[in-house]
């Protein structure tokens, strides 16, 4: 069976996914890339913007509104035989779905379908899951439901934050994204598609508040992966100080307690490395980058700060 040539729309939301685009680009896929309007809290296609423009490769800003009215003559437009979404914020219309000629896919960062949902990167680290996944799905009415067309699994390491991760996503999607459409052209309408477990789906919606807050009486392994988890994108796992909300974008592991009464969430030493603090059970961490109100401080500095000391509580 020959390969035919595709052209791929994109829909995609960040800088992070340009290498992406560049190697659907050099291979001469890339039909056009849609993102969604800048807000007022900002915007993280400025650059991918320029650089999609530079290169004279169709580009489109995409209002809450109107997706069908705006993507659709705009498919046409380029000849888009497969429209591919990336960390895209918005529900796709029914009506789109069925217009490319080859179908519409999602590039969801999470195993389907026991990682559904808007967020899986911040789930899985937060569930000290010891490997990641690509699932390439076609695109259904439901979020999340299709048919599994490709997935790559990759590792998540003991001190990998959110961040972190995402940066190792980016370099890893170019690979994922030629693989998946050389199959695509290859195979085109007869892709091989694994249909997803119904029985085995869960959604985990968007971490609000009290998804991000830490809870001391958690194992001190548990804290860490949330506070990973929560770094940057969250602005840090939440606790508080003396009734002043602040979040922890770094802790470090500390010896156990030598008196395992003390309770959860008690400071037990203000340290040269740190702020000791109790947790689980006889377990203890280290804070070390803190974010308040007044901005980042090291344990140490927010002690004084706070006037904090041994038998202070958290949280």
């Amino acid at each position: 069976m020959n390969a035919t040539a595709v052209n791929i729309a994109v829909l995609c939301n960040g800088a992070v996914l340009q290498p992406a685009l560049e190697a659907l680009f050099s291979q001469g896929l890339l039909a056009g890339v849609a993102v969604p309007e800048a807000t007022a809290s900002g915007d993280p296609n400025q650059a991918l913007e320029l650089a999609v423009r530079q290169a004279g490769v169709p580009f489109l800003r995409v209002g809450a509104g109107a997706l069908t009215g705006q993507l659709a003559p705009w498919l046409r437009e380029i000849g888009a035989d497969a429209l591919c979404c990336m960390g895209f914020p918005r529900k796709l219309p029914v009506a789109l779905l069925s217009l490319p000629r080859l179908g519409c896919f999602n590039f969801h960062g999470g195993p389907l379908p026991s990682y559904r949902g808007p967020d899986p990167v911040f789930w899985q680290i937060r569930n000290r899951e010891q490997f990641a996944t690509i699932a390439v799905h076609r695109m259904e009415p439901e979020i999340d439901t299709g048919a599994i067309a490709h997935e790559v699994q990759l590792p998540v390491g003991p001190n990998d934050t959110y961040g972190l991760w995402m940066q190792r996503l980016g370099g890893v999607l170019p690979r994922v994204m030629i693989e998946f459409v050389q199959q695509l052209a290859l195979r085109g309408g007869e892709l091989p598609l694994q249909e997803q477990d119904g029985g085995a789906a869960r959604y985990l919606p968007r971490p609000g508040d009290a998804d991000r807050t830490i809870d001391w009486s958690w194992e001190a392994g548990a804290i860490d992966a949330l506070v990973r988890a929560c770094n940057p994108v969250y602005g840090g796992a939440l606790t508080s100080l003396k009734g002043v909300p602040v979040r922890l974008l770094e802790v470090a592991p500390a010896p156990p307690l030598a008196d395992r009464q003390i309770p959860p969430g008690s400071i037990v030493a203000v340290a040269a490395d740190g702020l000791r603090v109790a947790c689980g059970q006889g377990e203890s961490l280290l804070l070390e980058i803190v974010y308040g109100m007044d901005g980042l401080f090291t344990g140490r500095r927010l002690a004084r700060l706070f006037g904090l000391k041994p038998g202070d509580r958290l949280g």
